[in-house]
């Protein structure tokens, strides 16, 4: 279930010298591969109008890609939430619907993985290859924390944080914004520079609250300014 989907987005998740290089969202999500899970109801994935539509019902499952490996340090996307999913406990497994939320996925680091990361690594591997991603963090419209809270994952322990940007309380049915410094905040959760972006991923899931959500996702971009 989650725990499979967390190791996954640990398993799974652009390189632009000069200006801002955008991951594609375009008609039939080519590039894009869906993650669904035998026991849970998948969710819907689509294309609308150069943004990528997630709808779910009582249900939860994945979408990555990979990009090209880059260290820009800046991250910048839109959204906008349609139809929310009620608040939960993003710290608790098994209650921690959400919205949506945008998953960027660093290659492995060797000498600055933990302990528990390196005795993990060998599992991650078997799972999903040896260019599995070593750290990720998730990007979050929901939950009942405020927005800016930082969180440990309650799946992934310390090779995952969950950065809440926009509480589940957030206003519906408008376009926001965001731009994100990852090498600062990466050095800020876990004290390094961080290596390559290699992968994202989108989540939403509504399998413990057993309701519905449909949120929207464009201009997911890396630069270096």
């Amino acid at each position: 279930m989650k725990t499979l989907a967390c190791a996954f987005a640990l398993s799974t998740l652009i390189a632009s010298p000069v200006l801002a290089q955008c991951v594609p969202i375009e008609t039939g999500l080519p590039g894009w591969e869906r993650l669904d899970f035998d026991d849970l109801t998948p969710n819907s994935w689509a294309e609308d109008d150069g943004a990528l539509v997630a709808s779910s019902n009582a249900s939860a499952s994945m979408l990555y890609t990979a990009v090209a490996p880059t260290t820009a340090p800046i991250l910048t996307w839109r959204w906008r939430v349609d139809d929310a999913v009620p608040a939960t406990d993003l710290t608790r497994k098994g209650g921690d619907d959400r919205s949506l939320a945008l998953t960027i996925g660093f290659a492995y680091d060797s000498a600055n993985a933990s302990m528990g990361e390196r005795m993990k690594r060998v599992l991650v591997e078997s799972v999903a290859g040896a260019d599995a991603p070593g750290r990720i963090i998730d990007f979050v419209w929901g939950g009942n924390q405020p927005a800016g809270t930082r969180i440990e994952s309650p799946y992934s322990g310390n090779a995952a944080r969950i950065v809440v940007r926009r509480s589940a309380t957030h206003p519906s049915g408008e376009w926001e914004t965001e731009r994100v410094n990852l090498a600062d905040l990466y050095t800020e959760l876990w004290g390094s520079a961080p290596s390559p972006v290699s992968r994202i991923a989108l989540f939403i899931d509504t399998d413990d609250t057993g309701g519905t959500g449909q949120s929207r996702i464009s201009d997911i971009c890396f630069s270096h300014s």
